[in-house]
Parts: C-alpha cells; sequence; structure tokens
C-alpha cells in the first residue's frame, strides 16, 4: 500500500488480523523527494537561484536519485563531481543508499542491523529533510519490516486502480455507470487476480 495514514487505518480497523505492508516504490520515491528538496535547497544557499546547466548539481541531477549499482562508469564519475562540489549532496546521496539497503534485506536481523545503519547517518547530519525522512519511516517500521519479510506489494491493485482512473479522465465524465465499470472491467481483464 501507499503510504497514507488514512489508508492504514481504515485497513486496521476493516481488517484487524492483516498484517499491513508498505510499497517499497513509495519508500524509494520518498527518499528521492528528499535529495531533490535538498539538492534545491542547497542550490539557493550557495548561489541564491536555482541551479544552470553550469552547475553539476544541476546538469547531472537525475544521477543522485538514481541506483548506484545501475551507472555506468562515466555516470559515477559525474556523481563523485556533484558530491565533491557539494558535501551535502554526499550525505543526503549515501542516506537514499542506506534506505535502499534496508528495503533489499529478507529477514528481521538483516532488517534490525540495516535500520541501525540508517539511523545512525541520519543522527549524523543535522540536514532536516533527512530527520523528516526518518521520522516519516519509524512510523512505518512495522509495515516496512513486514515488506523485507514477506516482499509482498500490491502493485497489482495500484495498477487496476491507475488504469481505471485514466479511463475516467480519457471518458470526461461518464454519464452511465454501469458502462464505466464495464470498461473497467474489459480493460483489466489481461490482469491477473491478486
Amino acid at each position: 500500500m501507499d503510504m497514507s495514514a488514512e489508508f492504514r487505518k481504515a485497513v486496521r480497523e476493516a481488517l484487524p488480523e492483516a498484517e499491513i505492508t508498505v510499497d517499497h516504490f513509495h519508500v524509494v520515491a520518498l527518499s528521492n523527494r528528499m535529495v531533490t528538496a535538498v539538492r534545491l535547497r542547497r542550490s539557493h544557499e550557495t548561489v541564491g537561484r536555482r541551479g544552470r546547466m553550469t552547475e553539476p548539481s544541476y546538469k547531472y541531477r537525475k544521477l543522485l536519485t538514481c541506483n548506484v549499482e545501475n551507472m555506468s562508469s562515466r555516470q559515477q564519475v559525474r556523481l563523485e563531481e556533484i558530491i565533491a562540489a557539494d558535501i551535502e549532496l554526499g550525505v543526503v546521496y549515501a542516506v537514499k543508499e542506506k534506505v535502499r539497503e534496508l528495503l533489499k534485506t529478507t529477514d528481521l536481523e538483516a532488517f534490525g542491523t540495516a535500520w541501525e545503519a540508517l539511523e545512525a547517518g541520519v543522527r549524523a547530519t543535522t540536514m532536516p529533510e533527512a530527520k523528516s525522512l526518518l521520522r516519516t519511516l519509524k512510523s512505518w517500521k512495522a509495515e516496512l519490516q513486514v515488506f523485507c519479510v514477506t516482499r509482498l506489494t500490491n502493485a497489482r491493485s495500484e495498477a487496476a486502480n491507475l488504469t481505471a482512473k485514466n479511463m475516467k479522465r480519457i471518458g470526461r465524465g461518464y454519464r452511465n455507470h454501469r458502462n464505466y465499470r464495464l470498461r473497467i472491467l474489459l480493460s483489466t481483464a489481461g490482469l491477473r487476480p491478486c
């Protein structure tokens, strides 16, 4: 499930015995938003404006949200250039990578070790963005543990929901609910049941 406290509360009330998990996609997206927020803040602090193509942190900004193991050697050199230009971006990138390492764990012992490393990394910095990320992750720690142990996500239901929303946008407001429902069923027929 996405990181919605209201949805989590509703599930707990309706299905008190159910194990709730959080989708790793949303956790990584949250980490990437933290990196972007720090990059924007640092740009305003150092040059008093948003970045320009002549500055490495702006020119190669997408690299800060990429997985280091998927980068080419040329991209890694560019990332090192960004980090050398601003150490805070290096710190926040390391925090993001610690979150990704946490999500790779598959048992509670490894999760605990990765969690301690993440907390230590965030405690070592004074960045409010990293502290805010850690607070959010702490409030979702139980759901993160469930994901790491079970590896279950709600990707299929989110895909079906997106299809329904896109159909509604295309229809520009259906007047006949029965036709709208049939159209959704037809378009999602190719999806396997959860």
